[in-house]
């Protein structure tokens, strides 16, 4: 294992912000465990968690280097919200790089404890981390994707294991956290694209240990880049971009089902279906497709419209409907059919504004996501109830609690909250 640094405790700051009649802090109730909340990645909140009303507001912030990675997606679990980062010098050259996992209050934002996750020291272009946050174990157990590979830390801060799925390529750009059910991570082999020595291997690694329990080698298919899978049911779906879907037995690996399609999402499972959104790259043209969960069979193929899209796209699902991003807005569609379920100036805001790729968060009769700000939008007709500036934009997934929302940008987390008295742009007292 690389050699290790000592708990860091001075990185990062918090502030608390934006109101001056503050409510009492509380206990924070719900969870977010993984990037689209659950296991199949549904992005859809438990019936008991009421996310914030806009206005919103800033309760407090939380500053962080970013020295070599992309902005991570925060996650919620028991006590403490999660963020990583990557720390050290502006060149590595001038010495080595710490990859980081942050444990917040997540009601104040103060520091429970920070971890260093591995060092490295590349003098080459490269990621040492990617969005790929991910909590298993019950939630005690933290996975991170970094340049060395995917490593566990317990939730009390003590370092566990790192399962080396990049070997001696570079670790790619793209949001790539692993799926987790049962004590078992499932994760691809990632290299940067371009890399020519590839190995398409797709692996189920045991949580607890950091050993792998099988490996599946792809064939038909480089493995290039899979995106983060979904499990639902023993079944573990995963999508290549630009080759397809597949379902592995989530026990042995063995392939249940294959299908050649231009994807350009993770997967999200629901109600024996699996939906990706799809990119013909010939005709510059987006869409979603539907497939059936056990035989791969394509239940719909819809398409949104000529246009390229930042890879790999999001989807949240509930029942009825599915919702990902494309041409800078949030598309809503029928899960049975494939229908447009808004008109065309529902999930769209200002013109000056965009939705980016990061998955919808689906809390009962709203829908967050995040672009040129946190948008808030209303599920029933697509209607844009809020919107809230930060320091930089959005590209990851926000995380939802009761009353509260997670949001990291480049450099900094904050939590918002309702605010319950607002004048002139101003919050003056927190809901």
């Amino acid at each position: 294992m690389p050699s290790r640094r000592a708990v860091l405790a001075t990185l990062g700051s918090a502030t608390l912000a934006g109101c001056g009649a503050l409510s009492d802090d509380a206990a924070v109730a719900g969870s977010w465990p993984q990037r689209g909340h659950d296991s199949a990645r549904t992005g859809t909140a438990a019936p008991d968690v009421d996310g914030p009303e806009p206005p919103l507001t800033t309760a407090w912030s939380f500053e962080h280097p970013s020295r070599g990675g992309t902005s991570v997606s925060p996650l919620l679990a028991g006590d403490s919200v999660y963020v990583g980062y990557t720390d050290g010098p502006p060149s590595p050259a001038a010495g080595e790089r710490t990859v980081v996992i942050e444990a917040l209050d997540p009601a104040t934002g103060d520091r429970r404890w920070s971890v260093p996750v591995t060092t490295t020291r590349e003098d080459r272009g490269t990621y040492y981390h990617a969005d790929s946050l991910a909590l298993a174990g019950g939630g005690e157990t933290v996975l991170f994707q970094t340049s060395n590979g995917l490593c566990a830390i317990g939730t009390d801060g003590t370092e566990k294991w790192c399962f080396d799925n990049v070997g001696d390529g570079q670790l790619s750009y793209q949001p790539i956290s692993p799926g987790v059910d049962a004590g078992t991570a499932y994760v691809g082999h990632y290299r940067q694209i371009g890399t020519d020595d590839r190995e398409p291997t797709f692996y189920a690694v045991d949580v607890e240990d950091g050993r792998e329990r099988w490996r599946h080698e792809f064939s038909a298919w480089e493995g290039q880049l899979v995106y983060s899978p979904a499990v639902a049911d023993g079944v573990v779906y995963l999508t290549e971009f630009g080759a397809g879907v597949k379902a592995l037995d989530a026990a042995d690996g063995t392939e249940l089902w294959a299908e050649s399609l231009p994807v350009d999402s993770a997967p999200t499972v629901t109600n024996g279906t699996v939906f990706a959104t799809t990119n013909e790259h010939a005709a510059e043209e987006l869409g979603a497709i539907a497939l059936d969960a056990t035989t791969g069979e394509v239940r719909w193929s819809k398409t949104d419209g000529a246009r390229s899209a930042w890879a790999p796209r999001h989807l949240a699902a509930t029942d009825d409907a599915i919702y990902y991003p494309a041409h800078d807005r949030l598309v809503a569609r029928d899960a049975e059919t494939g229908d447009r379920l808004w008109t065309a100036d529902g999930g769209r805001p200002s013109a000056d504004d965009l939705i980016e790729s990061g998955a919808p968060a689906v809390v009962g009769d709203r829908i967050y996501v995040g672009g040129s700000a946190v948008f808030v939008i209303d599920r029933s007709d697509g209607e844009v109830l809020g919107r809230y500036e930060l320091d930089w934009g959005i590209e990851n997934s926000i995380a939802v609690a009761d009353g509260w929302l997670y949001v990291n940008t480049d450099r900094t987390l904050y939590g918002l909250t309702e605010c319950a008295t607002e004048i002139l742009g101003h919050c003056l007292r927190r809901g």
